[in-house]
């Protein structure tokens, strides 16, 4: 007789949408499948095989960590859920009545688990096994006792130890899980861009220069940066645009001042950090993890890394530093990209300002480029140990990515009663957030199911799409409710019913004789 067991999820990956909540929650659906086979024999029959089963204990397990020659090695458990499945008191399974043929009899387990929304999507470990790792495991331990066989006579050395062992059997599997995170739900039609609005104050200017703008002066610019809310990680531009004015300015100021030219730099910024004994407490407290009983070296990862056991030894110990943190910040713009925009023409865009009635904004709008590759950056930080390309913007309590936009404005000053030009840049960091976009939902059309259905012949009707797993071309749930549960109202509802005219439920029916008339008026 011979058991196995499988874990079958239902999707291939794990998706979530949207930000990380930690009061939200994605359904990770299944089963686990047993098999059941009896043992081949060339003398006599086959038996049929039958065992209890006891218990189905699947468990989903999430680990992070950080493993540099600067900072070390720190593991961390993200979230451990456990649920029995097995139906109580114990049930029998038996392929009695199959015993003879090759293939096993299968049993499925049905298992939906509740995943917390926060978590950080799944990535590995750059080249060389270094850097920062977050995986994701989905684990089955299967218990059953195998029912005794009283036919059979057959005295064995197993014969005579079976009151010693244990009647309980164990089988264990494992699978690992993709945790994909994208910015929206997958809709039909991709969305148009939308942008969030960042009205920014010119930073202080040291007075030391005597060339330099006054900063009573630079105080009234108003600087309004628009950035999308979102950018697809793989779309390669980011779109951009800047509006500037001036408010409670005098006219002759306005006249003086001219914007000659603006900078723009898309930065990635990467945070690898390593967990104390003392700092626990601050990551429980803004993170839902585990408690530190269930942390490693207490409870050890389900796929720790396998250097792991020579940092908790400690024949790697990390140089001692005062730094608990290494941050590498590069640039994502392409190879020979400044990033520098000069205006041409007439650049005193803010003459006007104090004469017109309605206040109007000087806008300039364009696309800014991103690389996917980094070809420069082992010479931003030659101790950074993460992973050579562009990535999602993301939080999580071992390892962070953040984007943001530098931003630079020069501008110049006619000083009065003289012919220099005072001069003056103005910086600012814009945040946005770089993600992924989903997949389009399928086409919701139902002519080439319905003509296919009616038979047609080759050729008069273009062919089905693939079959797609159920469920697939559904809405999303945070489509139909909101976060609190209550159903949106539909933006374009269906039009009202309207009854038809009497005219419209007239029709010609065929000639008939009578009898057939009666008929058709009994029936009706």
């Amino acid at each position: 007789m011979s058991v196995s067991i499988d874990i079958v999820p239902l999707a291939a990956s794990l998706d979530m949408y949207g930000e990380p909540d930690k009061s939200s929650a994605f359904s990770l659906s299944g089963h686990v499948s047993i098999a059941l086979n009896s043992s081949y024999s060339v003398f006599e029959r086959r038996r049929p095989a039958r065992i209890l089963l006891e218990s189905v204990l699947l468990t989903f397990d999430g680990q992070t960590e950080v493993i540099t020659t600067s900072l070390g090695y720190s593991p961390l458990r993200l979230c451990t859920i456990s649920r029995e499945m097995a139906p109580y008191p114990p049930i029998e399974l038996s392929n009695e009545g199959h015993e003879d043929t090759n293939e096993p009899c299968r049993w499925n387990v049905v298992f939906d688990l509740p995943i917390p929304g926060w978590l950080p999507a799944s990535h590995d470990f750059a080249p060389g096994d270094l850097g920062a790792s977050t995986q994701y495991f989905l684990h089955a331990q299967v218990k059953f006792i195998v029912v005794e066989d009283h036919s059979t006579s057959s005295w064995s050395f197993t014969t005579l130890c079976s009151p010693f062992r244990s009647r309980t059997q164990t089988l264990e599997t494992f699978t690992s899980i993709a945790l994909r995170r994208f910015i929206e739900p997958p809709t039909d039609e991709p969305a148009p861009p939308r942008f969030i609005n960042y009205l920014l104050s010119p930073p202080p200017q040291p007075a030391k220069k005597d060339l330099h703008i006054p900063s009573e002066i630079l105080s009234k610019i108003q600087v309004l940066a628009s950035v999308s809310k979102y950018v697809d990680v793989c779309e390669g531009h980011l779109p951009f645009i800047l509006r500037l004015r001036t408010k409670d300015l005098e006219d002759a100021d306005c006249k003086r001042l001219q914007v000659s030219s603006f900078k723009v730099d898309v930065v990635q910024e990467e945070k690898c950090r390593r967990i104390f004994e003392t700092q626990f407490s601050e990551f429980e407290s803004r993170h839902p993890i585990p408690s530190k009983a269930m942390q490693p070296p207490h409870r050890p990862l389900f796929s720790a890394h396998h250097l792991s056991d020579m940092y908790q030894l400690g024949l790697y110990v990390a140089p001692a530093s005062s730094a608990n943190s290494m941050v590498c910040i590069t640039s994502l713009l392409p190879p020979g990209e400044p990033g520098v925009y000069h205006l041409s023409g007439d650049n005193h865009v803010f003459a006007e300002d104090a004469v017109k009635d309605a206040e109007t904004w000087y806008t300039m709008e364009t696309s800014i480029p991103f690389t996917q590759s980094l070809p420069n950056y082992d010479e931003v930080s030659a101790e950074w140990a993460g992973a050579l390309k562009v990535r999602p913007s993301s939080t999580g309590p071992l390892y962070d990515v953040a984007h943001s936009l530098k931003l630079t404005v020069h501008c110049t000053y006619d000083i009065p009663d003289s012919e220099q030009v005072a001069s003056a840049h103005l910086t600012f960091c814009i945040p946005f957030t770089f993600g992924r976009v989903a997949p389009p939902l399928p086409s919701r059309d139902i002519l080439p199911a319905l003509f296919h259905s009616m038979r047609l012949p080759d050729g008069a009707y273009p062919p089905l799409p693939p079959l797609l797993p159920f469920g697939a071309n559904l809405p999303a749930y945070s489509q139909l409710f909101d976060s609190q549960g209550n159903r949106k109202m539909d933006a374009t509802p269906l039009p009202l019913y309207t009854p038809r005219s009497s005219s419209d439920s007239l029709v010609d029916l065929p000639p008939s004789d009578e009898k057939q008339d009666e008929l058709d008026a009994t029936t009706l």
